[in-house]
């Protein structure tokens, strides 16, 4: 019985043109997502400074209210100053991520590292001056909103955080 109960879901998920996602889904089991199945854009200049691309890697869904990006800065591209209302993790993959907050705290992480950010602190992220940054960010919601962009921080700010930063690890 347990055959033919099989035999007749394969034929109907078959006829129902079905995709393996959804099907996963149905089933309750792990799904794999495909590197590059959801695309990336490159970063707006109204949010970002300098050159920046995201490659999305996976959406919020059903039992996760975070999605995935990787992003990549080059030398001296950061995002502008923004607040996530649910909290952000930057997991830290190439390269060197500065990242700076309205208390005028500025944090250097190397690959391996993670960055954990607070819901609703204003905050920047990016590359150094000389040395391009990528991290993965995951990044949390609430009601359906991940982030509120702010302010672009300017190159005299952004050039004084860094320089500060590194002059305390000399130290």
């Amino acid at each position: 019985m347990r055959k033919l109960i099989a035999v007749a879901l394969v034929a109907t998920l078959g006829c129902a043109n079905i995709t393996y996602a959804q099907e996963a889904k149905m089933q309750k089991t792990q799904e794999v997502v495909k590197a590059g199945s959801l695309g990336g854009f490159k970063g707006d200049s109204k949010i970002f400074s300098g050159e920046v691309s995201v490659k999305m890697l996976f959406k919020s869904g059903d039992y996760r209210n975070y999605g995935g990006g990787e992003v990549t800065f080059s030398p001296r591209a950061r995002t502008a100053w923004h607040t996530h209302p649910a909290g952000q993790t930057l997991i830290v993959t190439q390269g060197t991520i500065y990242t700076g907050t309205k208390a005028g705290i500025t944090q250097i992480a190397k690959v391996g590292d993670v960055v954990l950010c607070p819901s609703d602190t204003e905050h920047w992220h990016g590359a150094g001056l000389k040395e391009k940054g990528v991290h993965i960010a995951l990044t949390h919601e609430k009601d359906g909103k991940n982030v509120t962009w702010l302010e672009l921080l300017s190159d005299a700010e952004y050039e004084g955080y860094i320089k500060e930063a590194e002059s305390k690890v000399k130290q």
